[in-house]
C-alpha cells in the first residue's frame, strides 16, 4: 500500500454507532499499513476508543484543507463537510452505508434530512471507487446517483465473532435479567435504531398472537431512544402502542446501552421486521452469539442470511415484509422445533464466518489499493460528465463561512460566544431551510436539463422526418 496519509470524513463520530465503528476499523487497518490517518468530524466528537481519540478532531468545513493521498467519505447521511470531498486530491473512496427512504421513516421529524441525503449521493461521482456493504446498497447507490456500476465494489461489514460467541459469566446475565425484570421470561430480542423503517410496531403487534401459547414471552428492544428527535418520537409512539394493546409490562425499551454483547445471550431469538436494511450488523452479532435469527425478506437481509436463492441453506428464517402472522409463525417454529433451532444456530455459525474481521480487512485492503491505482490512471468519473452550469450554481449555501473577530486577545472568546449563541437557531432551522432550497434548486436544474434533452431529441427527430420528406400527416396515415 503506497499511501502515506489518509483523511476519513465523518458527520458524527462516537462509540455505539455503526458508521463510526466502520471508520474505527478502517483507521486501524490503514495504520497497520503505516498510513498516517486523520478522522475529521463535522459535528462535535463523542466518546471514542483510546486508540482512535488521538486521530480524531471536529473540523469546520471552512477550515478543512484537503491534502491527503487518500480521502474516504463515510456516507450514511449528508453533512456539510462532505462537500469538501469534491476538492480532495489523490485517491478518493465514497463509502456508502445506505439512506433510509423518506417514505419509510415513519415520522415527519427529520424526514427532510433523508431527502437531502439521497440527493447528496451525487458526491460519489468525485470518487475513484464507491464501496457498499451489500449488493442491495450497491443497487440503491446506482439508483440514487447514476454512478457507474463498474466502479462500485461490495465490502461487507465485519464482526468480532469470538467476542460475541463468548458467553458472559452467569452472574452478569442474572444481573441483566434482574435489571430489566426478565426473570423466568423467554426473550425476543431486537437491537438497532428505534426508527420507523425498522417496523418495531410489527414486533409489538405480533405479541398478542404468541402470548396465548407462550405466557412467558417478552420483547426486549435495545437501541437509542433519545439520540435524535425522530427516535424520541418513534419510541413514544411504540410505547403508546404497547400500552394500548395491554402489553406495557411485556415490552421493554432499554435505550442506548454501553455493551450490546450480553443481551444476545439473554435471547431465545433475534427478530427484526425492518422494511429497509442496507446490511444488518445485528444479524451478524446474533449469528455469532448462537441466537436464531428471524427477519423480514427485505433489503440486504436475505443476502446476509444466505437465503437469496432456493439452492442455499439459509442461516435464518424469513417472512414476507409486513406479514405479522407469518412473523408469529416463524417465532413459534423457533420456540417449538428443537431440531430446527439447532440447525439455525449451526448455519449461523457457518455463515457469519464470511463476515469476520479478517475477511473485512482483506476486502478493504483490496479496494484501497484499487482506488489508489485508479487515481494514478486518471481523475474520477465526475471529470467526464457533461457539465451542467445551472446545476453547479444551484448550491446557494455558504458552508465555508466562519464567525470571525479581529478584536485583539478577546477575539477567540467573541467568536465562541457568537457561535454558541446562534447554533440552536442556525443548525436546527436556518441550515436546514437553506439545504432544502439547494435540493429544490438541483431538482429544478435536473428537470430543466431533461426538458432540454427532450426538446433536442424532438428537433432531431423532426429534422430526420423533414429530410426523408415525411410529414405529420404521413406519420398519422402510417399508424405512428
Amino acid at each position: 500500500m503506497s499511501i502515506r496519509t489518509c483523511d476519513i470524513l465523518m458527520g458524527n463520530l462516537h462509540e455505539g454507532d455503526a458508521t463510526s465503528a466502520h471508520a474505527f476499523e478502517l483507521a486501524r487497518l490503514l495504520q497497520s499499513h503505516g498510513v498516517n490517518v486523520r478522522i475529521h468530524c463535522n459535528y462535535p466528537v463523542g466518546s471514542l476508543p483510546g486508540d482512535i481519540q488521538p486521530l480524531s478532531r471536529t473540523t469546520h468545513p471552512g477550515d478543512y484543507v484537503p491534502a491527503a493521498d487518500l480521502t474516504i467519505l463515510e456516507y450514511p447521511l449528508w453533512y456539510p463537510l462532505a462537500e469538501r470531498f469534491r476538492d480532495a486530491p489523490g485517491a478518493k473512496i465514497f463509502w456508502y452505508h445506505g439512506v433510509t427512504p423518506p417514505a419509510l421513516w415513519g415520522t415527519d421529524t427529520q424526514r427532510d434530512l433523508l431527502a437531502r441525503a439521497e440527493a447528496g449521493t451525487e458526491l460519489a461521482w468525485y470518487a475513484h471507487l464507491a464501496v457498499t456493504a451489500s449488493p442491495f446498497t450497491a443497487q440503491e447507490l446506482r439508483s440514487h446517483s447514476g454512478y457507474p456500476q463498474e466502479r462500485i465494489r461490495t465490502v461487507p461489514l465485519g464482526v468480532d465473532i469470538a467476542a460475541f460467541r463468548q458467553k458472559p459469566p452467569p452472574s452478569e446475565l442474572r444481573s441483566h435479567r434482574r435489571k430489566w425484570k426478565l426473570e423466568d421470561k423467554r426473550v425476543l430480542l431486537y437491537t438497532g435504531r428505534v426508527a420507523g423503517n425498522k417496523r418495531i410496531d410489527l414486533l409489538i403487534q405480533a405479541l398478542p398472537r404468541l402470548r396465548d401459547t407462550y405466557r412467558d414471552l417478552h420483547l426486549l428492544i435495545v437501541g437509542d431512544t433519545k439520540g435524535a428527535p425522530a427516535y424520541r418520537e418513534m419510541a413514544a409512539k411504540l410505547r403508546a402502542q404497547a400500552d394500548q394493546l395491554g402489553l406495557a409490562s411485556h415490552v421493554t425499551f432499554t435505550g442506548w446501552v454501553p455493551a450490546i454483547m450480553p443481551y444476545y445471550h439473554l435471547a431465545e431469538a433475534y427478530v427484526t421486521a425492518s422494511q429497509h436494511e442496507g446490511f444488518g450488523v445485528p444479524l451478524l452479532e446474533a449469528m455469532a452469539a448462537g441466537v436464531p435469527v428471524i427477519a423480514s425478506a427485505s433489503g440486504a437481509m436475505p443476502w446476509v442470511l444466505n437465503a437469496q436463492t432456493s439452492n442455499t441453506e439459509p442461516a435464518g428464517l424469513l417472512f414476507p415484509e409486513g406479514d405479522v402472522d407469518a412473523l408469529a409463525r416463524q417465532v413459534s417454529r423457533v420456540l417449538e422445533e428443537r431440531a430446527l433451532r439447532g440447525e439455525l444456530i449451526e448455519r449461523g455459525y457457518e455463515r457469519v464466518g464470511y463476515f469476520s474481521r479478517e475477511q473485512f480487512n482483506l476486502r478493504a485492503t483490496k479496494v484501497l489499493d484499487e482506488a489508489n491505482a485508479l487515481a494514478r490512471q486518471g481523475p474520477p468519473p465526475a471529470a467526464y460528465r457533461v457539465q451542467n452550469r445551472l446545476y453547479d450554481q444551484a448550491d446557494v449555501s455558504l458552508r465555508n463561512y466562519r464567525v470571525r473577530s479581529k478584536v485583539p486577545v478577546l477575539g477567540p472568546l467573541i467568536e465562541w460566544i457568537r457561535r454558541n449563541s446562534t447554533t440552536h437557531v442556525k443548525e436546527a432551522y436556518l441550515d436546514r431551510i437553506i439545504e432544502r432550497q439547494v435540493l429544490y434548486n438541483r431538482l429544478l436544474a435536473s428537470e430543466i436539463l431533461q426538458l432540454r434533452a427532450e426538446i433536442a431529441r424532438l428537433h432531431k427527430e423532426r429534422g430526420r422526418d423533414t429530410e426523408s420528406g415525411s410529414t405529420d400527416e404521413d406519420s398519422l396515415d402510417n399508424g405512428n
